[in-house]
Parts: structure tokens; C-alpha cells; sequence
């Protein structure tokens, strides 16, 4: 599995975090996994801060998929 450099992962998960927002606006957290081809498999956390916005608090090398 290739490295991705941290700048990467965190581009590529912001710029579909918007897809797994969830509906349930008392929601404080969540998270998902995707793929950065050709196989590099990611699990991104996100958080809610105190206005409302989502970030990018972690992510990690996701080795079970």
C-alpha cells in the first residue's frame, strides 16, 4: 500500500465528508472509510465544533477493508 502524505488523506476526505454528514443535527460525531486508488483504504473522524462546522479531527490507515 502506497503512503499518502497527511495533506492527501485530509483533501480527499474533506472533499466528500459532505456526503456522510448526518441528518440528525444533535449528531456531535461520525465517520467513514474510503479508498484512495489504486487500494489505500482510510477511516476519517469527524467533530462538530462550538458553531456548528464539521473538521477533521482524525484519521487513520484502515487495514480491515
Amino acid at each position: 500500500m502506497k503512503k499518502h502524505s497527511k495533506e492527501q488523506v485530509e483533501a480527499t476526505a474533506n472533499a466528500i465528508m459532505n456526503h456522510f454528514i448526518p441528518k440528525d443535527q444533535n449528531e456531535e460525531q461520525f465517520s467513514f472509510h474510503f479508498t484512495i486508488p489504486p487500494a489505500s483504504n482510510y477511516k476519517a473522524n469527524y467533530q462538530k465544533d462550538a458553531k456548528g462546522n464539521w473538521f477533521l479531527f482524525d484519521y487513520g490507515v484502515d487495514e480491515n477493508v
